[in-house]
Protein backbone atom coordinates (compact mmCIF):
# COMPACT_ATOMS: atom_id res chain seq x y z
CA UNK A 1 0.00 0.00 0.00
CA UNK A 2 2.77 2.44 0.94
CA UNK A 3 4.53 1.59 -2.28
CA UNK A 4 1.46 2.49 -4.28
CA UNK A 5 1.15 5.81 -2.43
CA UNK A 6 4.78 6.57 -3.19
CA UNK A 7 4.27 5.79 -6.87
CA UNK A 8 1.21 8.02 -7.06
CA UNK A 9 3.00 10.79 -5.15
CA UNK A 10 6.04 10.66 -7.42
CA UNK A 11 3.81 10.60 -10.48
CA UNK A 12 2.04 13.68 -9.19
CA UNK A 13 5.35 15.45 -8.65
CA UNK A 14 6.42 14.49 -12.15
CA UNK A 15 3.21 15.93 -13.60
CA UNK A 16 3.68 19.16 -11.65
CA UNK A 17 7.32 19.40 -12.71
CA UNK A 18 6.45 18.70 -16.33
CA UNK A 19 3.73 21.35 -16.24
CA UNK A 20 6.19 23.79 -14.64
CA UNK A 21 8.71 23.15 -17.40
CA UNK A 22 6.04 23.41 -20.09
CA UNK A 23 5.09 26.87 -18.86
CA UNK A 24 8.64 28.12 -19.50
CA UNK A 25 8.76 29.31 -23.14
CA UNK A 26 11.57 28.25 -25.42
CA UNK A 27 13.58 30.52 -27.70
CA UNK A 28 10.57 31.45 -29.80
CA UNK A 29 8.97 33.08 -26.78
CA UNK A 30 11.42 35.97 -26.67
CA UNK A 31 12.79 38.74 -28.84
CA UNK A 32 16.13 40.43 -28.24
CA UNK A 33 17.56 43.78 -29.32
CA UNK A 34 21.03 45.22 -28.59
CA UNK A 35 21.68 48.92 -29.08
CA UNK A 36 25.06 50.64 -28.97
CA UNK A 37 26.91 53.45 -30.71
CA UNK A 38 28.61 52.67 -34.00
CA UNK A 39 31.50 52.93 -34.30
CA UNK A 40 33.11 52.76 -30.86
CA UNK A 41 35.78 55.37 -30.12
CA UNK A 42 39.14 54.03 -28.97
CA UNK A 43 39.50 54.32 -25.19
CA UNK A 44 36.16 56.10 -24.72
CA UNK A 45 33.38 54.66 -22.52
CA UNK A 46 30.42 53.47 -24.57
CA UNK A 47 26.92 52.52 -23.40
CA UNK A 48 25.47 49.17 -24.50
CA UNK A 49 21.87 48.15 -23.81
CA UNK A 50 20.34 44.69 -24.30
CA UNK A 51 16.54 44.42 -24.15
CA UNK A 52 14.70 41.08 -24.13
CA UNK A 53 10.92 40.96 -24.47
CA UNK A 54 8.83 38.17 -22.97
CA UNK A 55 6.12 37.35 -25.51
CA UNK A 56 4.40 34.87 -23.20
CA UNK A 57 1.17 35.57 -21.31
CA UNK A 58 2.72 34.66 -17.93
CA UNK A 59 5.22 36.54 -15.81
CA UNK A 60 8.63 34.98 -15.16
CA UNK A 61 11.86 35.56 -13.29
CA UNK A 62 14.88 36.06 -15.53
CA UNK A 63 18.66 36.39 -15.55
CA UNK A 64 20.28 38.04 -18.57
CA UNK A 65 23.93 38.01 -19.74
CA UNK A 66 25.52 39.41 -22.90
CA UNK A 67 28.30 37.71 -24.87
CA UNK A 68 30.44 40.78 -25.51
CA UNK A 69 33.96 40.67 -26.99
CA UNK A 70 36.47 39.48 -24.40
CA UNK A 71 38.74 42.47 -25.08
CA UNK A 72 36.21 44.99 -23.72
CA UNK A 73 36.86 46.53 -20.32
CA UNK A 74 35.27 45.89 -17.95
CA UNK A 75 33.53 42.63 -18.85
CA UNK A 76 29.76 43.25 -18.76
CA UNK A 77 27.87 41.90 -15.78
CA UNK A 78 24.60 39.98 -15.80
CA UNK A 79 21.29 41.29 -14.50
CA UNK A 80 18.34 39.57 -12.84
CA UNK A 81 14.76 40.74 -12.61
CA UNK A 82 11.10 40.01 -13.05
CA UNK A 83 9.73 39.38 -16.53
CA UNK A 84 6.11 40.54 -16.66
CA UNK A 85 3.80 39.11 -19.30
CA UNK A 86 4.75 40.82 -22.56
CA UNK A 87 7.27 42.74 -20.47
CA UNK A 88 10.95 43.58 -20.84
CA UNK A 89 14.22 42.76 -19.11
CA UNK A 90 16.96 45.29 -19.74
CA UNK A 91 20.73 44.98 -19.29
CA UNK A 92 22.72 48.22 -19.60
CA UNK A 93 26.45 48.49 -19.12
CA UNK A 94 29.29 50.87 -19.88
CA UNK A 95 32.42 49.53 -21.46
CA UNK A 96 35.41 50.59 -23.58
CA UNK A 97 37.86 49.00 -25.97
CA UNK A 98 41.61 49.48 -25.47
CA UNK A 99 42.32 48.36 -29.05
CA UNK A 100 41.27 49.41 -32.52
CA UNK A 101 39.70 46.92 -34.91
CA UNK A 102 36.49 45.02 -35.61
CA UNK A 103 34.86 43.16 -32.72
CA UNK A 104 31.93 40.76 -32.68
CA UNK A 105 29.15 40.59 -30.11
CA UNK A 106 27.62 37.13 -29.85
CA UNK A 107 24.39 35.71 -28.46
CA UNK A 108 22.47 36.82 -25.39
CA UNK A 109 22.03 34.19 -22.66
CA UNK A 110 18.67 34.16 -20.90
CA UNK A 111 17.74 31.99 -17.93
CA UNK A 112 14.04 31.97 -16.93
CA UNK A 113 12.02 30.35 -14.16
CA UNK A 114 8.64 30.66 -12.51
CA UNK A 115 8.64 32.17 -9.06
CA UNK A 116 8.42 29.19 -6.70
CA UNK A 117 8.87 26.87 -9.66
CA UNK A 118 11.08 23.81 -9.90
CA UNK A 119 12.76 24.25 -13.26
CA UNK A 120 14.98 26.79 -14.94
CA UNK A 121 15.25 27.01 -18.70
CA UNK A 122 18.43 28.25 -20.36
CA UNK A 123 17.86 29.98 -23.68
CA UNK A 124 20.50 31.36 -26.05
CA UNK A 125 19.13 34.19 -28.19
CA UNK A 126 21.18 34.86 -31.33
CA UNK A 127 21.97 38.54 -31.83
CA UNK A 128 25.31 38.71 -33.65
CA UNK A 129 26.61 42.22 -34.19
CA UNK A 130 29.94 43.61 -35.30
CA UNK A 131 31.28 46.94 -34.13
CA UNK A 132 34.35 48.79 -35.39
CA UNK A 133 36.57 50.55 -32.86
CA UNK A 134 37.87 53.69 -34.55
CA UNK A 135 40.36 56.29 -33.37
CA UNK A 136 38.74 58.60 -30.85
CA UNK A 137 36.05 60.48 -32.77
CA UNK A 138 34.25 61.40 -29.52
CA UNK A 139 37.20 63.57 -28.51
CA UNK A 140 36.98 65.25 -31.92
CA UNK A 141 33.36 66.20 -31.24
CA UNK A 142 34.35 67.66 -27.88
CA UNK A 143 37.08 69.81 -29.37
CA UNK A 144 34.70 70.92 -32.13
CA UNK A 145 32.53 72.48 -29.45
CA UNK A 146 35.53 74.11 -27.79
CA UNK A 147 36.72 75.65 -31.04
CA UNK A 148 33.25 76.87 -31.94
CA UNK A 149 32.92 78.57 -28.57
CA UNK A 150 36.08 80.48 -29.33
CA UNK A 151 38.27 79.09 -26.58
CA UNK A 152 41.19 79.66 -28.92
CA UNK A 153 41.37 82.46 -31.49
CA UNK A 154 43.95 82.77 -34.22
CA UNK A 155 43.29 86.47 -34.66
CA UNK A 156 44.43 89.20 -32.31
CA UNK A 157 47.89 87.80 -31.67
CA UNK A 158 49.99 90.02 -29.44
CA UNK A 159 53.40 88.48 -30.01
CA UNK A 160 55.93 90.10 -32.26
CA UNK A 161 56.08 88.46 -35.68
CA UNK A 162 59.27 86.41 -36.09
CA UNK A 163 61.47 87.16 -39.08
CA UNK A 164 60.08 85.50 -42.19
CA UNK A 165 56.80 84.59 -40.50
CA UNK A 166 53.79 84.37 -42.77
CA UNK A 167 50.75 86.34 -41.60
CA UNK A 168 47.70 87.89 -43.21
CA UNK A 169 45.77 91.11 -42.55
CA UNK A 170 42.65 90.33 -40.49
CA UNK A 171 41.28 93.79 -39.66
CA UNK A 172 41.55 96.74 -37.29
CA UNK A 173 40.65 97.00 -33.62
CA UNK A 174 41.16 99.31 -30.67
CA UNK A 175 44.52 99.22 -28.94
CA UNK A 176 44.66 97.37 -25.60
CA UNK A 177 47.47 97.23 -23.06
CA UNK A 178 50.11 94.73 -24.16
CA UNK A 179 49.70 95.20 -27.91
CA UNK A 180 52.87 95.64 -29.94
CA UNK A 181 53.20 99.38 -30.66
CA UNK A 182 54.70 98.52 -34.05
CA UNK A 183 51.23 97.34 -35.09
CA UNK A 184 49.59 100.70 -34.41
CA UNK A 185 47.93 102.06 -37.56
CA UNK A 186 48.60 105.79 -37.35
CA UNK A 187 46.26 106.54 -40.25
CA UNK A 188 43.36 104.69 -38.62
CA UNK A 189 44.29 106.19 -35.24
CA UNK A 190 44.05 109.72 -36.64
CA UNK A 191 40.77 108.94 -38.39
CA UNK A 192 39.11 107.40 -35.30
CA UNK A 193 40.76 109.71 -32.78
CA UNK A 194 41.84 106.76 -30.61
CA UNK A 195 44.70 104.23 -30.81
CA UNK A 196 43.99 101.49 -33.37
CA UNK A 197 46.12 98.45 -34.17
CA UNK A 198 46.35 96.20 -37.21
CA UNK A 199 45.09 92.72 -36.42
CA UNK A 200 46.84 89.81 -38.11
CA UNK A 201 46.26 86.10 -38.20
CA UNK A 202 48.41 83.17 -39.16
CA UNK A 203 48.29 82.37 -42.84
CA UNK A 204 45.96 79.55 -43.78
CA UNK A 205 46.70 76.85 -46.33
CA UNK A 206 49.96 75.67 -44.82
CA UNK A 207 50.99 72.01 -44.61
CA UNK A 208 51.09 69.65 -41.64
CA UNK A 209 52.57 66.16 -42.03
CA UNK A 210 51.97 63.64 -39.25
CA UNK A 211 54.71 60.99 -39.14
CA UNK A 212 53.68 58.06 -36.95
CA UNK A 213 56.23 55.56 -35.66
CA UNK A 214 54.68 52.06 -35.54
CA UNK A 215 57.80 50.24 -34.34
CA UNK A 216 58.57 48.09 -31.33
CA UNK A 217 58.72 50.74 -28.62
CA UNK A 218 55.25 52.01 -29.50
CA UNK A 219 53.74 48.72 -28.32
CA UNK A 220 54.57 49.57 -24.70
CA UNK A 221 51.54 50.14 -22.47
CA UNK A 222 50.97 53.67 -21.16
CA UNK A 223 47.92 53.68 -18.93
CA UNK A 224 44.76 52.19 -20.47
CA UNK A 225 46.16 52.18 -24.03
CA UNK A 226 49.51 51.40 -25.59
CA UNK A 227 51.68 54.23 -26.93
CA UNK A 228 50.66 53.63 -30.53
CA UNK A 229 46.96 53.95 -29.78
CA UNK A 230 47.53 57.12 -27.76
CA UNK A 231 49.40 58.43 -30.81
CA UNK A 232 46.59 57.36 -33.16
CA UNK A 233 44.06 59.36 -31.13
CA UNK A 234 46.36 62.39 -31.03
CA UNK A 235 47.08 62.18 -34.78
CA UNK A 236 43.39 62.18 -35.65
CA UNK A 237 42.64 65.10 -33.36
CA UNK A 238 45.54 67.12 -34.78
CA UNK A 239 44.43 66.34 -38.34
CA UNK A 240 40.93 67.59 -37.61
CA UNK A 241 42.09 70.79 -35.88
CA UNK A 242 44.64 71.60 -38.59
CA UNK A 243 41.93 71.20 -41.24
CA UNK A 244 39.60 73.40 -39.19
CA UNK A 245 42.26 76.13 -39.34
CA UNK A 246 42.60 75.82 -43.09
CA UNK A 247 45.82 73.81 -43.30
CA UNK A 248 46.45 70.85 -45.57
CA UNK A 249 47.17 67.65 -43.65
CA UNK A 250 49.09 64.56 -44.74
CA UNK A 251 50.28 61.47 -42.92
CA UNK A 252 53.05 58.90 -43.05
CA UNK A 253 53.27 55.69 -41.02
CA UNK A 254 56.46 53.70 -40.75
CA UNK A 255 58.34 50.98 -38.88
CA UNK A 256 61.42 49.54 -40.59
CA UNK A 257 59.78 50.67 -43.84
CA UNK A 258 57.22 53.26 -44.89
CA UNK A 259 53.84 51.53 -44.65
CA UNK A 260 51.57 54.39 -45.73
CA UNK A 261 51.88 57.87 -47.15
CA UNK A 262 48.92 60.22 -47.63
CA UNK A 263 49.86 63.43 -49.41
CA UNK A 264 48.69 66.70 -47.82
CA UNK A 265 45.17 67.73 -48.80
CA UNK A 266 42.14 69.46 -47.32
CA UNK A 267 38.52 68.41 -46.98
CA UNK A 268 36.22 65.77 -45.55
CA UNK A 269 37.49 63.10 -47.95
CA UNK A 270 41.04 63.64 -46.72
CA UNK A 271 39.96 63.29 -43.10
CA UNK A 272 38.20 60.06 -44.01
CA UNK A 273 41.39 58.76 -45.66
CA UNK A 274 43.41 59.56 -42.54
CA UNK A 275 40.80 58.07 -40.20
CA UNK A 276 40.63 54.83 -42.19
CA UNK A 277 44.42 54.58 -42.35
CA UNK A 278 44.71 55.13 -38.59
CA UNK A 279 42.02 52.52 -37.98
CA UNK A 280 43.98 49.91 -39.91
CA UNK A 281 47.58 50.41 -38.73
CA UNK A 282 49.22 47.83 -36.50
CA UNK A 283 52.53 47.96 -34.64
CA UNK A 284 55.44 45.80 -35.72
CA UNK A 285 58.00 44.40 -33.30
CA UNK A 286 60.91 45.87 -35.24
CA UNK A 287 63.19 48.86 -34.80
CA UNK A 288 61.98 51.91 -36.76
CA UNK A 289 64.16 53.06 -39.64
CA UNK A 290 64.14 56.83 -39.15
CA UNK A 291 66.62 57.39 -41.96
CA UNK A 292 64.46 55.65 -44.55
CA UNK A 293 61.28 57.30 -43.27
CA UNK A 294 62.67 60.83 -43.20
CA UNK A 295 64.31 60.44 -46.62
CA UNK A 296 60.99 59.23 -48.04
CA UNK A 297 59.20 62.21 -46.51
CA UNK A 298 61.78 64.68 -47.80
CA UNK A 299 61.43 63.31 -51.33
CA UNK A 300 57.62 63.40 -51.27
CA UNK A 301 57.16 66.79 -49.59
CA UNK A 302 59.02 69.63 -51.26
CA UNK A 303 57.16 72.54 -49.72
CA UNK A 304 58.15 73.68 -46.23
CA UNK A 305 55.80 71.96 -43.80
CA UNK A 306 55.26 71.32 -40.14
CA UNK A 307 56.32 67.70 -39.55
CA UNK A 308 54.90 66.20 -36.36
CA UNK A 309 56.76 63.01 -35.49
CA UNK A 310 54.96 60.82 -32.95
CA UNK A 311 57.54 58.40 -31.60
CA UNK A 312 59.37 57.31 -28.45
CA UNK A 313 62.45 59.07 -27.14
CA UNK A 314 64.96 57.36 -24.89
CA UNK A 315 68.54 58.14 -23.89
CA UNK A 316 70.81 59.94 -26.39
CA UNK A 317 72.54 56.72 -27.46
CA UNK A 318 69.30 54.85 -28.17
CA UNK A 319 67.81 57.94 -29.86
CA UNK A 320 70.91 58.74 -31.91
CA UNK A 321 69.36 57.85 -35.29
CA UNK A 322 66.15 59.74 -34.50
CA UNK A 323 68.07 62.86 -33.46
CA UNK A 324 70.38 62.78 -36.50
CA UNK A 325 67.61 62.49 -39.08
CA UNK A 326 65.28 64.92 -37.31
CA UNK A 327 68.04 67.54 -37.36
CA UNK A 328 68.61 66.92 -41.06
CA UNK A 329 64.90 67.27 -41.80
CA UNK A 330 64.74 70.50 -39.78
CA UNK A 331 66.96 72.22 -42.35
CA UNK A 332 63.89 72.48 -44.60
CA UNK A 333 60.84 71.83 -42.40
CA UNK A 334 59.53 72.82 -38.99
CA UNK A 335 59.95 69.55 -37.06
CA UNK A 336 58.16 68.73 -33.81
CA UNK A 337 59.18 65.48 -32.11
CA UNK A 338 56.45 64.22 -29.76
CA UNK A 339 56.98 61.50 -27.17
CA UNK A 340 54.92 60.13 -24.30
CA UNK A 341 56.05 59.73 -20.73
CA UNK A 342 54.98 56.48 -19.10
CA UNK A 343 52.64 57.30 -16.17
CA UNK A 344 54.26 54.47 -14.17
CA UNK A 345 57.71 56.06 -14.53
CA UNK A 346 56.40 59.48 -13.51
CA UNK A 347 54.68 57.91 -10.51
CA UNK A 348 57.87 56.07 -9.51
CA UNK A 349 59.76 59.36 -9.60
CA UNK A 350 57.16 61.47 -7.78
CA UNK A 351 55.83 59.09 -5.11
CA UNK A 352 57.30 59.29 -1.57
CA UNK A 353 60.41 57.23 -0.83
CA UNK A 354 59.62 55.15 2.24
CA UNK A 355 61.90 52.11 1.87
CA UNK A 356 65.04 50.88 0.12
CA UNK A 357 63.12 49.31 -2.76
CA UNK A 358 61.37 52.62 -3.44
CA UNK A 359 64.72 54.39 -3.39
CA UNK A 360 65.99 52.11 -6.18
CA UNK A 361 62.79 52.68 -8.15
CA UNK A 362 63.14 56.43 -7.75
CA UNK A 363 66.78 56.38 -8.87
CA UNK A 364 65.96 54.33 -11.99
CA UNK A 365 63.02 56.57 -12.88
CA UNK A 366 65.04 59.73 -12.33
CA UNK A 367 67.86 58.43 -14.54
CA UNK A 368 65.40 57.54 -17.30
CA UNK A 369 63.69 60.95 -17.18
CA UNK A 370 67.05 62.76 -17.16
CA UNK A 371 68.29 60.80 -20.19
CA UNK A 372 65.11 61.63 -22.13
CA UNK A 373 65.55 65.27 -21.20
CA UNK A 374 69.08 65.14 -22.58
CA UNK A 375 67.81 63.74 -25.90
CA UNK A 376 65.23 66.52 -26.17
CA UNK A 377 67.95 69.07 -25.44
CA UNK A 378 70.02 67.71 -28.34
CA UNK A 379 67.00 68.13 -30.59
CA UNK A 380 66.40 71.67 -29.36
CA UNK A 381 69.98 72.73 -30.02
CA UNK A 382 69.60 71.54 -33.61
CA UNK A 383 66.44 73.54 -34.19
CA UNK A 384 63.96 70.71 -33.62
CA UNK A 385 60.99 71.37 -31.37
CA UNK A 386 60.04 68.84 -28.72
CA UNK A 387 56.98 67.84 -26.73
CA UNK A 388 57.28 65.35 -23.87
CA UNK A 389 53.92 64.71 -22.22
CA UNK A 390 52.19 62.09 -20.08
CA UNK A 391 50.36 59.68 -22.38
CA UNK A 392 46.85 60.45 -21.14
CA UNK A 393 47.29 64.15 -21.93
CA UNK A 394 48.87 63.70 -25.35
CA UNK A 395 45.97 64.75 -27.59
CA UNK A 396 45.12 68.10 -25.94
CA UNK A 397 48.80 68.91 -25.41
CA UNK A 398 49.60 68.31 -29.09
CA UNK A 399 46.69 70.46 -30.25
CA UNK A 400 47.76 73.20 -27.85
CA UNK A 401 51.32 73.14 -29.25
CA UNK A 402 50.04 73.27 -32.84
CA UNK A 403 47.86 76.29 -32.05
CA UNK A 404 50.77 77.96 -30.28
CA UNK A 405 53.03 77.46 -33.31
CA UNK A 406 50.31 78.78 -35.60
CA UNK A 407 49.88 81.79 -33.35
CA UNK A 408 53.60 82.49 -33.41
CA UNK A 409 53.61 82.02 -37.20
CA UNK A 410 56.72 79.85 -37.04
CA UNK A 411 55.81 77.89 -40.14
Amino acid sequence: MLGLVAVVFNAGLAVIAARDLALLPGRAGYTVRRTMPEPFSLGEPEDVTVVVQNRAAAGLMARLADHAPASLRPVPREVSGRFDANGLVRLSYRTYSPKRGAYRFGAVDLQVWREGGWWRRQVRLPDPQEVAVFPNVVAIKRIQLSLRRGLRAMAGMRRARPPGASTAFAGLRDYVRGDDVRRVSWTATARRDRPVVVEVEAERGQQVIIALDCGRLMTAPAGDLDKLDHSVNAALMLAWVAQAYGDRVGMMTFDDRVTNFIKPERGAIQLRRITEALYAIKPEYVEPDFGHAMTHLALRVGRRSMVVMLTDVQDPEASRELVAHALRLAARHLVLVVAMSDPAVISARDDPIDNTSRAYEWAAAEEFVASRRESFELLRRGGVLGLDVVAGKLSPALVERYLELKERALL
